[in-house]
């Protein structure tokens, strides 16, 4: 059977500018009733000759090059290389795509090759990324988070893109769990110096997600599919604003509640600092009844040895958990940043949000200064977790909450 494909282009767009900044090639086909469909499948059919699959892969890849020399300056294209492909190549042979940027008269700098899929040879990949940057074209590595065998690549280089699909997220519900290694990836690829690219983006949720693991880029149906021709570099700029408006409003409104709910903490605080103060462990709480948000509270000395027990409070009651003792908190950033501070005696440091692994909860904890040789610690259930529509972020950041000395 003959096949004819050829390119459409799905715009991506910049999230700090709002300008349409690249465009992913993707190949197309007509059906039997004329309509455009994708040509995706075709490239995984293992009853197509492999000769067969490359040669309409590298015919999308011509067409796709000579169109782009029409699109907008200060856009860039990126193209999909299957390492299927890559590993079918002569390491000293000329690479068939860089030769066609050539021939075309692309600009090479405005060019993103990105290595997708699973497999290839890891030296191989290398070896190849290393000649396309050698010509000034980008690497991009696609569907980033899907297998552990890409933490090889990142090991063998580092692109200067990485791509997330929120598609790989959508046949399970999303929680906890997806939404923490989503921020994991997004904080990763700032860490390496990569930019990132969330892709398959749908409703305004996925693009709030999108922007808290540190995305670069946004490309998905929220603002265009793949299209025959390129847009106007402004086209999809007023709704990108609406977009970031609608986010920092959300965004304001949480903190504002994070905030009161922190504040609201502070008179049970006083009250746990202050009744330890004057009595010993357990017996110095027991006619004190906490808010229920209290998970447990226990005292370091100033090298971040735990002194105590865990007090938790249950049945109406407290109890003690005396495993615990001896353990060493001083490498947690909500310690030695307290034990550090000017203002020890006055601040409290709020950790970022985790899972209780004790009672698979997402709790944060509150450290402040019990005297000048020991800090108070209070592990406190999030509850503005349930029904935020927004995660926070997960790297550490710090209050100031109000003076407590």
């Amino acid at each position: 059977m003959q096949y004819s494909l050829f390119p459409w282009f799905q715009p991506i767009v910049e999230i700090a500018t709002g300008r349409v900044a690249g465009y992913e090639v993707l190949a197309r086909r007509k059906d039997e009733q004329g309509r455009v469909v994708s040509a995706g499948a075709l490239f995984q059919d293992s009853t197509l000759p492999a000769a067969e699959r490359l040669q309409l892969d590298r015919d999308v890849r011509r067409q796709a090059l000579n169109a782009f020399l029409s699109a907008p300056e200060d856009t860039y294209l990126t193209i999909n290389l299957s390492p299927e492909w890559i590993d079918a190549l002569d390491p000293l042979e000329p690479l068939p795509t860089l030769e066609m940027m050539r021939e075309a008269g692309v600009d090479l700098s405005r060019v993103i090759v990105e290595i997708t899929e699973h497999g290839g040879g890891i030296d191989r990949i290398h070896h190849l990324a290393r000649r396309y940057r050698a010509e000034g074209v980008r690497v991009a590595l696609d569907d980033f988070g899907t297998g552990f065998q890409q933490l090889d690549r990142l090991l063998a280089f580092t692109p200067d893109l990485l791509k997330i699909d929120m598609r790989m997220f959508k046949n399970s519900a999303f929680g906890h769990q997806e939404s923490a290694l989503l921020h994991t990836l997004g904080d990763m690829a700032s860490r390496l110096g990569s930019k990132l690219i969330f892709e398959g983006v749908e409703t305004e949720e996925e693009f709030f997600l999108a922007l808290q693991c540190n995305a670069s880029y946004v490309q998905g149906f929220i603002f265009d599919p793949a299209l025959p021709d390129f847009l106007a570099p402004d086209a999809c700029y007023d709704r990108v604003q609406q977009l970031l408006q609608r986010y920092l409003e959300q965004m304001i409104e949480q903190s504002a509640r994070r905030q009161w709910h922190l504040e609201g903490m502070q008179s049970q605080l006083l009250a746990l600092r202050d009744l330890l103060l004057a009595g010993e462990g357990v017996e110095a709480l027991k006619h004190y009844c906490p808010d229920a948000a209290i998970l447990r509270c226990f005292i370091c000395d100033r090298q971040g040895l735990q002194v105590s027990p865990n007090y938790e409070y249950r049945d109406g009651q407290w109890h003690e958990d005396v495993r615990v003792i001896g353990h060493n908190w001083s490498w947690r950033p909500w310690f030695y940043q307290l034990v550090a501070a000017e203002d020890y005696e006055r601040r409290i440091l709020r950790s970022a949000p985790y899972m209780d692994i004790s009672g698979n909860q997402r709790c944060f904890t509150l450290t402040l200064a019990l005297d000048q040789q020991r800090v108070l610690l209070v592990d406190v259930l999030d509850q503005l977790a349930s029904g935020d529509p927004i995660s926070p972020q997960t790297s550490f950041h710090s209050d100031l909450m109000p003076d407590l000395s």
